[in-house]
């Protein structure tokens, strides 16, 4: 590391420490402690941790398996009574200022955590550190010493330079307030560049820090002064991208962990990594608070994210349009009656609820922002950030936030669409009449669902003979009528053509649709294909037989098989046009069917079939794809939304 950027990184962390010292006393944050000693070739770990003041329960829990060697009030040894399934109970003398644990034991790799000389991840549910039931935020101190050849990174920022010699790897991290502590290690190599005051930093293994390492340094430096000028100052001295053998994609406070498999994908620097950075922010930096206190519950942080980075960034590259409308499909891929609202995501993995975590919630802070307008979203984004950063915080922290920068409620807003499922479907009436003075517009907008009516501003785009007018309606209840004054002679009337309102679609459907549905049917014209179908799309998908209805209102159905075999029960239904002319180019392809309920899969051969299944979870978004060689084609079907457009042209 030059002499510039460690006497930099020193100053800034020095800061950052004075800060974060100051913040915590003046709160009276407990200052903890803790120094983890780790050894990945035998799985082993040592560790101490001291609290000041203690906390004021005497029960902790310790991961079973691992022995507590010493326990420590004022310096003075005390009892700790094991209590059974890794609970103890500490004999903790009256006035005791300082409580001190030490530990040590041989750690199973699991779904709860790894130790091993590939890679480690101990997160703060892995119970590999004392947990305090009632130990609410502190001031952390975090060392980590592993032996030569590995490096790690902690919660929260790097502090001073990280000391590496024959005897090991030595690093310290502090965070102001935090309730816990993850870390994560490996056989990496560091790269690091000083950002606008911020050390960038990889963490990759060799051959993927000479390959990579340089195009994610500089895809994060441009990140991070986008999301900077944005959002506010990032709150962290360092961020530290680093590699894992498990298939990851996690950002904790300062850091985050991508798949060693994942990390050479030429997308993932331009796409995913921003999404890990804006992480820093929300849900690493201001964190989620699911008790719901403020009213409205659930997981914010995937949906703000998700539109400030993903989104953003397609927004720079003039597709916002087309994004918005994606996300409308997936959200039209649920199955018909799904009642599942936003505040039910807390973070799950079910897919269902993640488009309603991501895309549902994306789209409902791009209506937000449509409604106060740009300058308002970003100074409530920045306010947000600056009230509650390292702490927690709802749907209804955030709505205060911009609410305030727009100097109106958003609160029955955000209630409205947070709470009630579904999403409205929309419906226009209009006429056009001749005036001494231009033409009238007049009409009806009406709203539908089980939810309505929400709360909507609805876009309006008038074409006339001297080009193109845009309006808003107000549209609180079912139904209201809307008067347009106009100079020119319209020709035709369109509701929402930029897809700016979270709103139903009639389609056309996607890949995804037959995953999501639990009424979906799976026809495999070869037996043996049936079963790794199912673990494809991680979906059960019963087997359904050969003469299964295909008319309209019938179960999702997903045909399964080699190319001619497909090709003739597709032209065995009278099916013909695209659905048999898309059944016979490239090597393998899925597709909707368009007017029917079917999606086929199908390949020249067995193994150019498994391969297609094997990247098909992660292309479920579009209408179709197809295979030809190494080139892979996906697509949408054309969506003409004639229910709300008037035509008057010639």
């Amino acid at each position: 590391m030059p002499n510039a950027l460690r006497a930099l990184l020193a100053g800034l962390t020095a800061f950052a420490l004075l800060f974060g010292i100051a913040a915590a006393r003046a709160e009276a944050l407990p200052q903890v402690s803790l120094d983890i000693s780790l050894d990945p070739d035998s799985g082993r770990l040592a560790g101490e941790m001291s609290f000041s003041p203690p906390p004021e329960s005497s029960d902790f829990t310790l991961l079973p398996g691992l022995e507590l060697v010493a326990a420590q009030a004022d310096g003075d040894a005390i009892a700790a009574e094991p209590d059974g399934d890794g609970r103890h109970r500490l004999a903790l003398p009256p006035g005791a200022e300082t409580l001190t644990l030490r530990w040590q034991g041989r750690l199973e790799d699991g779904e709860r955590l790894m130790l091993s000389p590939r890679g480690s991840l101990l997160p703060a549910h892995g119970g590999w550190y004392p947990r305090f039931d009632d130990l609410g935020p502190f001031a952390l101190t975090l060392q980590i010493a592993l032996p030569p050849g590995q490096r790690a990174v902690g919660t929260g920022s790097l502090q001073g330079e990280p000391r590496v010699d024959e005897v090991g790897y030595r690093v310290r991290h502090e965070h102001p307030r935090t309730r816990v502590v993850e870390l994560a290690a490996g056989p990496w190599v560091e790269r690091s560049r000083e950002v606008d005051g911020v050390l960038l930093r990889t963490l990759f293994p060799e051959a993927l820090d000479a390959a990579h390492a340089e195009t994610y340094l500089d895809h994060a430096a441009d990140y991070l002064q986008r999301f900077v000028e944005r959002v506010g100052p990032y709150p962290y001295a360092s961020f530290s991208i680093a590699a894992s053998p498990a298939p990851v994609g996690l950002a904790y406070p300062g850091f985050t962990l991508l798949g060693e498999r994942v990390i050479p994908l030429p997308f993932i620097p331009r796409t995913s990594l921003a999404h890990e950075l804006m992480h820093a922010w929300w849900g690493a930096g201001v964190l989620v608070d699911y008790s719901n206190q403020d009213g409205i519950g659930g997981n914010w942080s995937e949906a703000l994210t998700t539109y400030l980075a993903d989104y953003a960034l397609d927004e720079a590259r003039g597709e916002a349009r087309e994004t918005r409308r994606r996300w409308l499909l997936d959200l039209a891929a649920l199955p018909d009656g799904y009642d599942r609202r936003l505040t039910d995501f807390r973070g799950q993995r079910d897919p269902a609820l993640r488009l309603l975590g991501y895309q549902h919630g994306a789209m409902l802070l791009h209506m937000l922002r449509q409604r106060i307008g740009d300058e308002a979203f970003d100074a409530g984004l920045r306010r947000f950030a600056e009230r509650h950063m390292h702490r927690e915080a709802g749907w209804g922290d955030l709505a205060t936030a911009l609410g305030e920068a727009a100097g109106e409620s958003l609160q029955a807003f955000v209630e409205a669409w947070a709470q009630q499922p579904g999403r409205p479907a929309l419906g226009v009436e209009a006429t056009r009449r001749e005036t001494p003075d231009g033409w009238t517009l007049a009409g009806v907008l009406e709203q539908s669902g089980v939810g309505a009516p929400w709360p909507l501003q609805v876009p309006l785009r008038v074409e006339t003979v001297a080009g193109v007018e845009r309006h808003r309606v107000s549209l609180e209840e079912e139904r209201v009528e809307f008067s347009l004054q106009l100079e020119h002679e319209p020709l035709a009337l369109l509701v929402d053509p930029d897809f700016d309102l979270l709103r139903r679609v009639g389609g056309p459907p996607i890949l995804r649709r037959v995953a999501l549905d639990p009424a979906s049917r799976l026809l495999a014209l070869e037996a043996s294909l049936a079963e790794p179908v199912r673990q494809a799309l991680g979906a059960p998908l019963p087997s359904a037989s050969e003469g299964m209805s295909l008319a309209e209102g019938a179960p999702p159905l997903l045909l399964v098989g080699l190319t001619e075999p497909v090709a003739g029960w597709l032209e065995g239904q009278g099916l013909d046009g695209v659905v048999l002319d898309m059944a016979q180019r490239g090597q393998a392809r899925a597709w909707t069917l368009p007017g029917t309920t079917v999606t086929a899969i199908s390949a020249d051969d067995r193994e150019t079939l498994m391969r297609l299944l094997g990247s098909l979870r992660h292309q479920l978004a579009h209408g179709y794809l197809i295979v030809d060689g190494d080139e892979t084609t996906t697509g949408a079907w054309p969506l003409e939304e004639t229910a709300l457009r008037v035509d008057w042209s010639p």
